[in-house]
């Protein structure tokens, strides 16, 4: 790889339609995680919408995994019995390589980078749904 610099990122967008849990409504509180964000800001931001509505999902993806958890953990912990359902699957990224040699191609490089969805209701959920 020494002779290639990377180039641009091209992920796949979030789209509520490819979250494997069935029967979400469009009107969801839906908190996107990201590596960068400040945990106090966004559970603020999630404690105060959620007063008005019933379900919050959770997701992240890659190194924002774990923060994305813990964001769902302490909001149960500040808002007791919640219901929750839980999933896991893929979000594509598509990375370009540019040669730094004229005699190469640009490479094309996809990856898929684990994602979590975590649903939380105040109201009873399915429970033939896994997770």
């Amino acid at each position: 790889m020494e002779n290639y610099s990377k180039g641009s990122n091209e992920e796949e967008p979030w789209d509520l339609t490819k979250v494997p849990i069935p029967n979400i409504p469009d009107d969801i509180i839906w908190m996107k995680v990201s590596p960068g964000a400040k945990m106090r800001n966004v559970l603020e931001f999630a404690l105060k919408d959620f007063q008005d509505k019933d379900l919050i999902l959770w997701s992240g993806s890659g190194p924002a995994l774990t923060k994305t958890i813990s964001c769902a953990e302490i909001m149960k912990n500040k808002c007791r019995n919640l219901h929750q359902i839980s999933a896991i699957c893929y979000r594509k990224v598509t990375e370009y390589w540019d040669p730094l040699i004229d005699a190469l191609d640009q490479l094309k490089v996809t990856r898929e980078i684990p994602t979590i969805h975590i649903l939380l209701s105040k109201q009873p959920l399915d429970t033939t749904i896994p997770g």
